[in-house]
C-alpha cells in the first residue's frame, strides 16, 4: 500500500507541474495496481472536469527519442511505441516519469488497442474520439 501511495503522491505532483487539474466531482485512486478515475457526484454533459494542456501529453512530437524515430521513418503505433520505451529507458529523468511510474509493465489497457465498438462507447463526446489517431 505504502508504494501505491508514493507513486499517487509523484502523479499528483507531476500533474500540478504540468498544468494539469482536475475537479472536486473526480478523484484519482490507486487500487491493486491499476490507476482509476471515480466520479464523487454526478457529472453531467458540459461539465469541465479536467484540463490537460497539449504539451504535458507524451506524444512522438513531445519525445526525446523525436529525432530518432523520424529518421528511422517510424510512424503510428509504432513510433510511439519507441517513444514510450524511450521515455520510461530515462526513469526519473523523464519529464513523463510522474505518469509513467504508474503504467502497467504489460498489457496495457490503452485507447491504441481497443477495439472501434470500445472507442466509441468509452471515448465519445472526448477530445480523444474526435483525433481518432487509431485509424491512421
Amino acid at each position: 500500500m505504502g508504494s501505491s501511495n508514493r507513486q499517487m503522491r509523484a502523479f499528483k505532483r507531476w500533474m500540478n507541474h504540468h498544468s494539469i487539474h482536475y475537479s472536486g466531482a473526480i478523484d484519482i485512486l490507486i487500487h491493486q495496481h491499476q490507476v482509476y478515475v471515480q466520479a464523487l457526484y454526478n457529472i453531467h454533459e458540459g461539465d469541465l472536469i479536467a484540463t490537460i494542456p497539449k504539451q504535458s501529453c507524451l506524444t512522438v512530437k513531445s519525445s526525446g527519442a523525436c529525432d530518432l524515430i523520424e529518421g528511422f521513418g517510424l510512424e503510428g503505433y509504432m513510433a510511439l511505441s519507441v517513444a514510450l520505451m524511450y521515455e520510461k529507458s530515462l526513469g526519473q529523468l523523464s519529464p513523463w516519469f510522474g505518469y509513467l511510474q504508474l503504467l502497467p509493465h504489460s498489457n496495457p489497457d490503452v485507447p491504441l488497442l481497443w477495439s472501434v465498438d470500445e472507442i466509441d462507447d468509452l471515448l465519445l463526446g472526448t477530445e480523444l474520439h474526435k483525433v481518432r489517431f487509431w485509424n491512421k
